[in-house]
């Protein structure tokens, strides 16, 4: 009796929240996914945040401290193309609720390591996790919404990163003042978990979402991506504004506590301010991009030309430079470095095949993911041979001028497309 009554209820719920005639509907998932986002980052970005904490423990140099960001990178790219794949296949609830179970079994595990192979071995099973769980979102976006007000609902949806790299930035400094690291994850991954079954248990796929499924097609599909020009130059975009923003936030909090010596503390509110930034950044990018300007490729050539400026204005700061012009680089940079996701993440979606959006989605993040891979890696190894941050933020600045050049390239190709359509 008790069972049927339980059914009966999520039948009236699921009426109410996805009925095709209900406005709800798109919203509803959108704040499903935002909150997804808001976990998996505040996950991920607590590396950042507990780097000179996990550098002294493990015996780390700067550049294993950044691999351990990488790690979860690595996880992420393995499963981005077979995540696509399934999620076609098997839909966003199942992958996502996957991915979240993956992630949270890992990275408690990861709460136990001793030696850096073991840590960065965990993180990136870790990683997979999050990789089921980014293809999965995008997917349900393209699935639950048209073409204009996509990039804004993608946008609300991607400021859960920033959410989750604020609470991230803003808690962790606090709670390993009065817990181990060690003890502080396991309870991150515990909220994981417990989203595993809450997103499987709410969430309903798109009526009108693809759920096909052939090696065979799909293997074509990979072969026409890459010869897409469009489609290739906004994923090479992406290589670099990921290399960016996981350098910068795996590296941003120890370059202010060891070279500027600002607490832990107060560097956490540095880089919190850049997320919290970002936030807004990545909703007023895609209104923008869907109500003002004619093409998304306009916010890209901006973001990349203005992060630029900002990053080269950050390696001349000095310890005696104020503390306020640290705080509007770090507001600045929230907008540029962590502002651009929805555009480009709504690129690469409206760019994928209508037979295989998933692939496409997981092609793209499959390939940009190595920006994330290499990108603090070899900033730390740039840090550590000159024994400097100077180069390692010029570095940085190279990349998002990269991202201006590949943005106004791809706007030139689609217009050029469009002129010969005419």
């Amino acid at each position: 009796m008790k069972e049927g009554n339980l059914s009966s209820r999520m039948g009236k719920i699921d009426s109410y929240l996805y009925s095709p005639s209900s406005i709800l509907s798109g919203w509803f998932v959108v704040l499903l996914l935002w909150v997804a986002h808001v976990i998996y980052f505040f996950i991920t970005s607590s590396l950042g945040v507990l780097g000179p904490v996990l550098k002294q423990d493990l015996g780390l140099s700067n550049s294993e401290l950044g691999f351990l960001n990488s790690a979860i990178t690595i996880g992420t790219t393995i499963v981005q193309i077979p995540g696509g794949l399934y999620c076609d296949r098997y839909g966003v609830r199942k992958m996502m609720s996957l991915g979240f179970l993956l992630m949270g079994t890992f990275f408690f595990i990861f709460s136990f390591s001793a030696s850096f192979l073991l840590a960065s071995s965990l993180l990136v099973l870790t990683g997979l996790g999050v990789g089921c769980s980014q293809v999965s979102a995008v997917k349900a976006v393209v699935d639950w919404f048209p073409f204009k007000g996509r990039a804004t609902a993608m946008g609300v949806k991607q400021t859960g990163v920033n959410v989750g790299g604020i609470l991230s930035s803003s808690l962790f400094p606090l709670l390993i003042l009065l817990y181990p690291w060690s003890l502080v994850t396991k309870w991150s991954s515990l909220v994981a978990l417990a989203f595993a079954v809450l997103f499987y248990f709410f969430y309903r796929d798109s009526p009108h979402a693809q759920t096909s499924f052939s090696s065979n097609v799909h293997s074509k599909d990979i072969l026409a991506y890459l010869r897409n020009l469009e489609f290739v130059l906004i994923t090479l975009s992406g290589i670099f504004l990921m290399a960016v923003q996981f350098s910068f936030s795996t590296y941003v909090v120890l370059y202010l506590n060891q070279t500027l010596h600002y607490s832990i503390k107060q560097s956490g509110v540095f880089l919190a301010l850049s997320f919290g930034t970002g936030a807004f950044a990545r909703v007023g990018w895609s209104l923008g991009s869907d109500y003002l300007l004619k093409n998304r490729e306009s916010a890209l050539i901006l973001i990349g030309g203005l992060g630029a400026s900002v990053l080269v204005i950050l390696s001349l700061i000095t310890r005696s430079s104020p503390a306020w012009l640290i705080y509007f680089l770090s507001a600045l940079f929230g907008v540029m470095g962590m502002g651009w996701n929805a555009i480009w993440i709504t690129l690469a979606g409206e760019r994928s095949l209508k037979e295989s959006p998933g692939l496409g989605i997981g092609l793209s993040f499959f390939i940009s993911s190595f920006g994330a891979i290499l990108g603090p890696p070899f900033f730390g190894f740039l840090v550590d041979l000159s024994d400097s941050f100077l180069w390692s933020w010029l570095f940085l600045a190279l990349c998002m001028i990269m991202v201006s050049i590949l943005a106004f390239w791809i706007m030139y190709k689609a217009r050029k497309n469009l002129a010969k359509a005419i």
